[in-house]
């Protein structure tokens, strides 16, 4: 169904960041699927130095603690001109764990990708985002996400043991079956037992060029 509605006085629900969006049976907006190949990115906090160049060939990625981008989610509206300024975006990156209560990785999975439609809505190159991890009972994690698109995801603190980089295989090659994407860009190491049957861009995460810099591994 195509979401159209206002549940509540004032909107409270924000339920303005869905309207016009194809809905899954979850309640999760499907998004556009996209055709595209960044260069480089900035997470969303380096977006707004005043030193950085070139930023009309960059990608912003939201691979970062919540708290920096929380402010999206309170006023979208007013980061909507200043992302326009980008080549894309990767799509939002609210925290989900699976220590978390359910409910909560379904509230924050529903928070980034109601701002992802939100975001293309207002023509905005959004590149979908996924949570790699082994999805048997978790399937609802690709809810929404377009196949035959561009998408990405981030290794940051995901392959710092090697059953941490085997289970990252192992759901990177699950959603390649379920989503068959055009290409991966994948923001941070990859690692070394990935091999992967789809084209990766990778781009370097802030840490990794922090890392470089000072000349640590």
């Amino acid at each position: 169904m195509i979401y159209d509605r206002y549940s509540t006085s004032n909107d409270v629900m924000k339920e303005f960041l869905l309207y016009g969006a194809e809905l899954t049976d979850m309640g999760f907006p499907i998004l556009p699927a996209v055709n595209t190949r960044p260069k480089d990115t900035v997470d969303f906090g380096e977006s707004f130095s005043r030193i950085l160049k070139g930023h009309r060939k960059l990608n912003v990625n939201f691979y970062i603690d919540d708290e920096k981008f929380q402010k999206l989610w309170n006023n979208p509206d007013k980061y909507l001109e200043h992302l326009k300024c980008f080549h894309s975006v990767c799509g939002l990156d609210f925290s989900i764990d699976t220590q978390m209560p359910l409910v909560m990785q379904y509230w924050n999975k529903y928070r980034s990708m109601a701002l992802d439609w939100y975001l293309s809505l207002n023509g905005i190159t959004v590149i979908p985002s996924v949570n790699i991890l082994p999805y048997e009972g978790r399937e609802w994690l690709l809810d929404g996400i377009p196949q035959r698109s561009v998408v990405s995801c981030c290794t940051n603190g995901r392959i710092r043991s090697k059953r941490a980089r085997e289970e990252f295989c192992e759901g990177f090659y699950q959603m390649c079956g379920k989503l068959q994407p055009l290409r991966v860009v994948i923001i941070g190491r990859i690692p070394d037992e990935l091999n992967s049957p789809i084209e990766i861009i990778n781009l370097k995460s802030r840490n990794q060029r922090i890392k470089e810099k000072f000349g640590e591994e």
